[in-house]
């Protein structure tokens, strides 16, 4: 079996344009390293002819020769080659980590917007100790939700500057400190009524206290600021969440690539050698695992 001259330009494009669309590296097995660019010098050196290769047109090559370690004698270049695959199996690992990981993050935000919506339907004739229970569950719950993925975020093998996990965190604290909430009766945000971003820990803190007041003092005021952040919130977490946005499209990225390099990996290995098998951080491990399961793969 030959892995074609399209399937190899297929794969250099398919991981070149998620690589930029995530605007992350991913994985850094090494500084100079590059897939697309080994891909497309290796298919540069074939087609110019610099190797010994069969008069077919439709392959790269009509044979290969792994050798007992794992690399295949035909190529000029067995190592490079077998650095490439070796790569292309640790991504084997990390993007199916990147999706399951991605997927948790999704679920969260939904869930915080679910908590968002019932309290948006408060008023000043509901109970200040139910409202002030709601309000104190959903910052635990978005603190949570922020810990939960604090790791990840630093991982640059699952979120690290990843636009959909970014971009959840920052709106979501920006509805948060919005000082619009209650505005047209004159509040000032929520952190008038307690309710802050800490600057350094950059959690949801309420000051249940000055929550009281103000809401003893200006029950109608304080009510409607609440309902109206509670209602931007949920709209700001649903929309993070709908088709074609920041979430799906992520996703819909990830899974072609999977697709791709789980359709096409025996062909690879048999054109340019086995690799060396996926070495994962603990915390990739556990995500692709989470992966297989969530597929059936286990």
């Amino acid at each position: 079996m030959s892995i074609n001259t399209k399937d190899l330009q297929q794969l250099a494009q398919q991981i070149a344009l998620f690589k930029t669309q995530t605007v992350s590296t991913l994985a850094t097995p090494q500084p100079t390293f590059d897939i697309a660019s080994l891909a497309s010098g290796y298919l540069a050196t074939h087609q110019s002819g610099q190797v010994a290769a069969s008069n077919t047109t439709t392959g790269i090559s009509a044979s290969s020769s792994i050798n007992a370690i794992g690399r295949n004698l035909a190529l000029p270049d067995p190592e490079s080659a077998y650095q490439m695959m070796s790569y292309i199996n640790q991504l084997g690992v990390i993007y199916p980590a990147q999706s399951a990981r991605l997927s948790d993050m999704q679920t969260g935000v939904s869930e915080l917007a679910q908590a968002a919506k019932s309290l948006s339907k408060i008023d000043s004739t509901a109970d200040f100790a139910s409202v002030k229970a709601q309000l104190q569950n959903l910052a635990d719950q978005y603190n949570q939700w922020r810990r939960n993925f604090d790791a990840d975020l630093q991982d640059p093998e699952l979120l690290a500057a990843t636009q959909a996990a970014q971009v959840a965190r920052y709106e979501l604290a920006q509805s948060i400190a919005s000082p619009f909430h209650g505005a047209q009766q004159g509040i000032q945000g929520m952190a008038a009524l307690g309710l802050t971003i800490d600057p350094i820990t950059n959690m949801a803190q309420l000051d249940s206290q000055k929550f009281s007041s103000v809401w003893s003092q200006q029950p109608t005021a304080a009510a409607a600021a609440v309902s109206d952040f509670a209602n931007h919130f949920a709209q700001s977490a649903t929309l993070l969440t709908e088709q074609n946005n920041f979430f799906a499209k992520q996703q819909a990225n990830l899974a072609k690539v999977i697709s791709y390099m789980d359709n096409n990996k025996a062909k690879l290995q048999q054109e340019f050698g086995l690799g060396d098998p996926p070495q994962p951080s603990s915390s990739v491990a556990r995500a692709y695992a989470d992966y297989q399961q969530k597929y059936g793969l286990v």
